[in-house]
């Protein structure tokens, strides 16, 4: 993958940053790795200035190449710090994207600096697991759903969330919170895909909590009632 040509859920990711995010477009990409999304939006002149954010020294020096490569250290600034650490009252930052990371990290980056991300700031977040408890978490946290979506990359399904920051919303039910209010309202090939797949995971699973010698009643219960949910989801697509 090159800045130039996007995978495709960070390709999503871009397309996102563009149609939400409020311009000048002021990014801070945390986790950049190789920086090829920020350097990607610059090329496309999507952004005016970006933070490349990465905690491991590793993709930090990848992320400087890069942005040496094209020559736009004046534009996008490669920080070495732990998540929204690298993020400035003077940086005037309005959007931010944490991509690749479980949904649990994304949570506790986010939780660990919520003051840093002020009111109406879009994010665009891209979990690969533990998507209902980042919704929670953001839920509970007055973010807004813009938009959600699922994009099937080199035969892994990936999530996407678009929210904002905003003072108070509606608390989500269950099941928008399992599965996500926008993927229920405009469900896809790809969200029935992920699910299939997650209800063959959680019938697995529960065999073979009824086949342990240890009875956990709580757990197989916690199963069933997440089984149902799915299988209820997935009756409405039929």
């Amino acid at each position: 993958m090159k800045a130039e040509q996007l995978s495709l859920r960070l390709a999503r990711v871009a397309n996102y940053i563009k149609q939400y995010a409020n311009v000048p477009i002021r990014l801070a990409d945390i986790g950049s790795d190789h920086g090829y999304l920020p350097v990607h939006l610059v090329l496309n002149n999507i952004i005016d200035y970006a933070i490349a954010g990465e905690v491991v020294i590793g993709p930090f020096q990848s992320a400087q190449r890069e942005v040496k490569l094209h020559q736009m250290e004046s534009i996008i600034d490669v920080r070495l710090g732990d998540g929204l650490d690298v993020i400035h009252d003077k940086d005037h930052i309005n959007t931010i994207s944490i991509c690749g990371m479980g949904g649990n990290l994304i949570r506790d980056i986010l939780e660990k600096n919520l003051h840093k991300v002020k009111r109406n700031t879009i994010l665009v977040l891209q979990a690969n697991t533990s998507e209902q408890n980042l919704r929670t978490f953001l839920n509970q946290q007055q973010f807004q759903i813009l938009a959600e979506t699922i994009v099937e990359d080199q035969n892994r399904l990936y999530e996407i969330i678009v929210v904002k920051k905003v003072d108070q919303v509606d608390p989500l039910s269950e099941k928008e919170l399992m599965f996500g209010p926008f993927n229920l309202k405009q469900a896809t090939e790809e969200f029935y895909s992920k699910w299939q797949h997650e209800l063959q995971n959680l019938n697995r699973v529960l065999s073979s909590v009824r086949q342990s010698k240890q009875i956990n009643t709580e757990k197989e219960e916690a199963l069933k009632h997440s089984i149902q949910l799915i299988e209820e989801v997935l009756a409405d697509g039929n």
